[in-house]
């Protein structure tokens, strides 16, 4: 990385308009604190308003601190500003400011910005870069295509899952056929699921556009397979009759043939590179090259070979799009929004919507990007789009902060890249070099560790991320490390283990083993202090690669008496108690499997050891109990669920289990997984489907994508030693850190597709070889960045577990591994050991005793339990119903699903008007008279919801089929087919139809349209006879009709057919499907306005506009209603466009009745 300038100190970095500025901070060394001081500087530098600086980090917990630490600093300078100084030597920050206030009248102005910043500063858009993205979408949602609400926020995990397995079972159920290269047999669903996953990530494109074999081969001789196979008969021309070449031959001729795959990637490579040496005689080699055959294959061997993985792309292309349109549907039915998706949007409005980059950059000219390695292409292409005026030249401050040593998210998307682009569009860059966490033999050691080891973290050639040697602060200096009252020269412990297990679970069970052991020891030895003060659990962090490997440590450190607890969202899938409890639902499930039945009753959860099974037999009495047991088990299950049965266990296992040091956590646990078991089976499927996610979810050993609903409980007790995953451990500080596995951390085997960095920003899917290589180096290189972290966690200590890297990769395999699939741990050991540097670093201690694999044990401390104190019941509060027109109209019966559009049409209107005697009925409305219902009218609103606006619903037959038939739709004595022509013909003639003077729908741009526009808002104390005295008094007498209840409390909900602007006016319409009658003046005149009073749709109406006058007044500034809130449109297709104002009717209620009504329903209960 080069480019931006360098700047040595906080105060000289460049924050003025137009430019952009990186900070590079460095484990420990103050990035927070510097968020916070150059924030101050732009409120008192710049003319700004809180409201107008985003500041944005990774994580909602982050965002909430990083908020906290900003209005802390405020509210500091404020206090500086108003007392004199406190020392002779203030630190860097308030000497930065008592030199601008030497100045009076700077001082005054410092002042009042920094009280109008504090009365402001809940306004401040302070959160996370998916919170910035929501805001967008939610306040400008006709230039980004949203819904007026963008949905709730939901983790994409479950419904990925979710989405995986419909593709995977669809092309199961289907015709079986795939793609070349795919066996539908060999597709399994775990594979396939991560798969899908991986390619439906932001910014990855899959390049599908190439040529079909076939076609390629259509252009060379008719012959060529049969000329193939003429070469490779001719054994005598090749050196060997097994010569790869010749195998390799043979098996393009059966693929050209569709007889058979491609051959080995070896193989392609001496047809690509025309390797004759060693496979073709030297005397035939000219005869060989000279064969019509091999003439063409090589000739045409580019084209050949780019053929070799279309199909392949294109498949997963198909599955992409049809997974997408899946999750775009399911996420607008369900009303939510993922955090991708969130991104998503809003990258794509603003791409497309310049005026919408520039109006949020009018509203935020100024932003702190917080842990910018881990923003990916799409991320930073918000940024950049905000940041740049249509000419492309910078625009406003963009400040990025962050730190490319810590890039280790690139599982979530994080995308290294992408901050190697933003880097080089800085202008300026502060490199923070002082390092505050840890103390000062602590920061010397791995200064030397990587001085020794090798400064830049990766092997794969790309040397821009180094580690940087920094300074100590004297902020530990009063609180040393010291073991028997000596300070602990040498803080980073290497513990060399040179008797080799062997075996890679060996190897992993002993290092578990010597750290439990070594925990052990240290506390019970009592010679550990930090500050004088005993070494305490809590003082202790293990950091670990995978779950698993937390639960397996956890239950070593119980089993020696160690308090511990899982860091963050620690999997509770990943501990033994999800192993037992599926061998119990297991038993259960299988009647006749006595296999099964005897493995559950030897787990903690039933209670038998070895003895009391071997004493089992047919005719022993406890047969019977046991028997007995498992039919109430299984009753349970089917009566009561799966969470009942799981009680039922936790409560027969609960006296053995309070026994134990950790008996209260496993019972938590226990219950944990029954809430988790039953929410999964409330999904839908059976005890077997059931049976099989748990034993998903427990295979899953995936570091951090587990969902805070797994996450096990008690875990807040900071006496305990904490066991956390690698990536989890980012962040956070531990007085001592264990890093007992980083020898393990090696490279895991890849399986296509491969995504591959592109230069321009996102990635590519791609499935050969090269592709392979360079994800397996970017894998090493981020496995060295994680290294790095792990290191950086510590305060004052850290203990690395290492084994010989020269080591044996496996069992039946003496090789060593080499870069990229070894460890990064093992590569700078092997730097370090060649260099003969073990016992020449001063702060490092080479400790090649070995590792302490002699048990040691915690000394019980006996206490009493806590008081427990039953807590007093709430107090009953007055029931809240969620409402809408519809369940208000039908008697506020609650809906027991969320109502489809045309809930409200009536099958039949009633008669309501003499028909007159001298009118025909009208051919267009007779020919649809054989279709009615709710059923049509929820397709009819799905067909204009999802048509195309460029083209005529005459030329959409196919999306009017496939909404009647989705919905049901059945015609009277007629063929369904038959109705889509004419039904064509009303859409198109009611879009065309005038609806205000100069305004026809069919005229309003896309992008001034929004459909099915949700809204929900809280009723508290709203009364129907306030609100039918509201309407009287501003003319509407009988607006609201007579209803069940008097008071509305709950929460209000709708959604709007159509929104949609008009030369800056806002205007509400409702499609209608309703059948008034077979005569124009059933839809028109005093016909049109008894339909709508006898259902009510005024009031519908009334709602709407309220609900739209609301949203308005909230998203534009001087929002005046009388200019720009319109009228209700109610439009009857059946009729609309027939003749002037038929099948339409308008009208617009007062601006007096909207306030009045708006005011009615906003009141609360007094005191609330």
């Amino acid at each position: 990385m080069s480019g931006p300038q360098p700047v040595a100190h906080w105060s000289q970095l460049p924050l003025a308009a137009s430019g952009r500025s990186l900070v590079e901070a460095s484990a420990g060394t103050g990035k927070t604190w510097t968020i916070a001081v150059l924030y101050l500087r732009l409120l008192l530098e710049q003319p700004l308003a809180v409201e107008q600086v985003v500041v944005t980090t990774f994580t909602d917990a982050a965002a909430q601190e990083l908020r906290e630490r900003l209005r802390a600093r405020l509210r500091h300078a404020l206090w500086l500003s108003e007392n004199p100084p406190a020392s002779d030597v203030p630190p860097e920050d308030e000497a930065w400011l008592r030199a601008r206030w030497r100045d009076a009248a700077c001082l005054r102005e410092d002042r009042r910005r920094l009280r109008l910043a504090l009365a402001d500063f809940d306004r401040a858009p302070v959160g996370t870069l998916h919170g910035l993205c929501q805001r967008i979408l939610a306040e400008h949602p006709f230039e980004s295509g949203s819904r007026f609400e963008v949905g709730d926020p939901t983790s994409g995990q479950a419904l990925a899952d979710e989405l995986a397995r419909d593709a995977w079972r669809v092309l199961h159920q289907g015709d079986g056929a795939a793609a070349a290269g795919i066996a539908l047999e060999d597709l399994k669903l775990a594979g396939f699921g991560r798969q899908l996953k991986q390619l439906m990530a932001p910014g990855v494109r899959i390049d599908a556009e190439g040529e079909d074999l076939p076609a390629v081969l259509a252009a060379l001789p008719e012959d060529l397979v049969s000329g193939l196979r003429d070469v490779v008969g001719r054994v005598a021309w090749f050196a060997r009759s097994n010569s790869a070449l010749r195998t390799a031959l043979t098996a393009l001729a059966d693929c050209f043939a569709g007889e058979g795959g491609w051959p080995k990637e070896d193989h392609l490579a001496l047809i690509r590179d025309q390797l004759l040496d060693k496979q073709v005689r030297p005397e035939h080699q000219a005869a060989f090259l000279a064969h019509p055959a091999i003439a063409a294959l090589f000739g045409g061997w580019p084209r050949i070979e780019a053929t070799r993985f279309v199909p392949l792309q294109r498949f997963w292309r198909a599955q992409v799009e049809q997974a997408q349109r899946w999750r775009d549907e399911r996420l607008a039915a369900r009303g939510q929004v993922t955090f991708d998706e969130m991104i998503r949007r809003a990258h794509a409005a603003i791409a497309a919507n310049p005026a919408l980059a520039d109006a949020l950059f009018r509203d935020w000219p100024v932003a702190l990007v917080d842990e910018f390695q881990d923003t990916d292409a799409q991320q930073y292409g918000i940024l950049d789009r905000l940041y740049r005026d249509a000419d492309g030249a910078p625009r406003g401050r963009l400040v990025m902060i962050g730190d490319p040593k810590q890039a280790i998210y690139g599982f979530r998307g994080g995308d290294i890249h992408a901050y190697r682009r933003a880097r080089g569009d800085a202008g300026h860059v502060l490199v923070l070099g002082t390092n505050h966490r840890s103390s000062r033999g602590y920061v010397q050691a791995v200064n030397q560790w990587y001085a020794a080891g090798g400064e830049t973290l990766g092997r794969s050639g790309a040397d821009d991320v180094n580690y940087r040697p920094v300074e100590a602060s004297d902020r530990r200096d009063g609180t040393p490390y010291t073991i028997g009252g000596r300070v602990l020269e040498r803080p980073l412990q290497v513990h060399f283990h040179a008797d080799d297990p062997g075996r890679q679970g060996e190897r992993r069970r002993q290092a578990l083993d010597a750290c439990a052991n070594q925990i052990a020891a240290m506390l019970a030895s009592g010679q550990h202090a930090i500050g004088g003060r005993p070494l305490e659990p809590g003082d202790l962090a293990v950091l670990l690669p995978t779950n698993r490997d937390i639960a397996s440590l956890r239950a070593r450190l119980q089993a020696r008496g160690v308090p511990c607890v899982g860091g963050a969202r620690d999997s509770v899938f990943a501990g033994d108690w999800a192993f037992e409890l599926q061998l119990v639902l297991s038993a259960v499930l299988a009647e006749e499997d006595e296999s099964a039945l005897r493995a559950a009753l030897l787990t903690r959860l039933w209670g038998y050891d070895l003895a009391m099974l071997a004493a089992l037999d047919a005719g022993s009495p406890r047969w019977a109990a046991v028997s007995d047991r498992l039919q109430r088990l299984r009753h349970t299950w089917r009566a009561k669920g799966v969470l009942a049965l799981v009680q039922q266990l936790a409560v027969d296992a609960a006296p053995r289990l309070l026994a134990t040091p950790g008996g209260e956590r496993d019972l938590t646990d226990l219950r944990h997984l029954g809430e988790l078991l039953q929410q999964r089976s409330e999904q839908g499927g059976g005890a077997r489907e059931l049976l099989a996610w748990l034993g998903e979810q427990r295979r899953g050993d995936g570091d951090e994508d587990s969902g805070d609903e797994r996450q096990p409980r008690i875990e807040s007790d900071a006496r305990r030693v904490q066991l956390m995953s690698l990536h989890k451990s980012k962040g956070l500080e531990f007085p001592v850190v264990f890093l007992p596995l980083m020898w393990a951390h090696e490279g895991q085997s890849l399986q296509a597709p491969y995504l591959v960095p592109l230069r321009e920003g996102g990635r590519r899917a791609a499935f050969d070889d090269a592709a392979k290589a360079i994800a397996r180096w970017e894998g090493q290189d981020e496995r060295f960045r994680t290294l790095y972290v792990a290191l950086t966690r510590a305060i004052h200590a850290c203990h690395v577990y290492a084994l010989p890297p020269e080591r044996a990769q496996a069992a039946n395999s003496q090789k060593p591994k080499a870069d990229p699939e070894r460890a990064p741990l093992d590569a700078m050991l092997a730097r370090v050991i060649q260099a003969g540097l073990q016992h020449a670093l001063p702060q490092v201690a080479w400790n090649d005793a070995g590792w302490p694999l002699v048990e040691a044990q915690l000394p019980r401390v006996t206490s009493s339990p806590p008081t427990r104190v039953a807590l007093s019941e709430p107090v009953a509060t007055p029931l809240r119903q969620r409402l809408s027109f519809s369940t208000l109209i039908s008697g506020l019966r609650l809906a027991a699903t969320e109502e489809a559009p045309a809930d409200d049409e009536p099958t039949m209107p009633g008669a309501v008007i003499p028909e007159p005697a001298d009118e025909p009925p009208h051919p267009e409305l007779s020919t649809l008279a054989n279709v009615r219902g709710t059923a049509f009218g929820n397709a009819l609103h799905a067909a204009f919801e999802h048509r195309r606006q460029d083209r005529p619903l005459a030329r959409q037959h196919a999306l009017l089929i496939e909404q009647l038939r989705g919905f049901g739709v059945r015609a009277q004595d007629t063929r369904l087919e038959s109705v889509v022509a004419p039904l064509a013909q009303r859409m198109d003639g009611a879009l065309a139809a005038e609806l205000l003077p100069g305004l026809r729908l069919g005229e309003v741009p896309a992008a001034k349209q929004r459909a099915e526009m949700a809204f929900h808002f809280a009723l508290d104390a709203a009364r129907l006879s306030r609100l039918r005295a509201a309407c009287a008094a501003n003319g509407e007498p009988d607006l609201v009709p007579p209803l069940a209840a008097e008071r509305l409390r709950g929460l209000m909900t709708g959604k709007i057919d159509l929104v949609f602007e008009h030369a800056g006016v806002f205007h509400v319409l409702d499609y209608k499907g309703n059948w008034l009658g077979e005569r124009l003046s059933d839809y028109r005149g005093h016909g049109l306005r008894a339909a709508m009073d006898h259902s009510h749709y005024r009031m519908q109406a009334l709602l709407y506009t309220v609900a739209l006058h609301r949203f308005l007044r909230q998203r534009l500034p001087d929002y005046v209603p009388a200019k720009q809130l319109g009228a209700y449109i109610y439009m009857y297709v059946r009729a609309a466009g027939l003749a002037p104002g038929a099948g339409i009717f308008v009208e617009r209620f007062s601006d007096g009745l909207i306030h009045a009504v708006d005011a009615v329903l906003a009141e609360t209960e007094a005191g609330a």
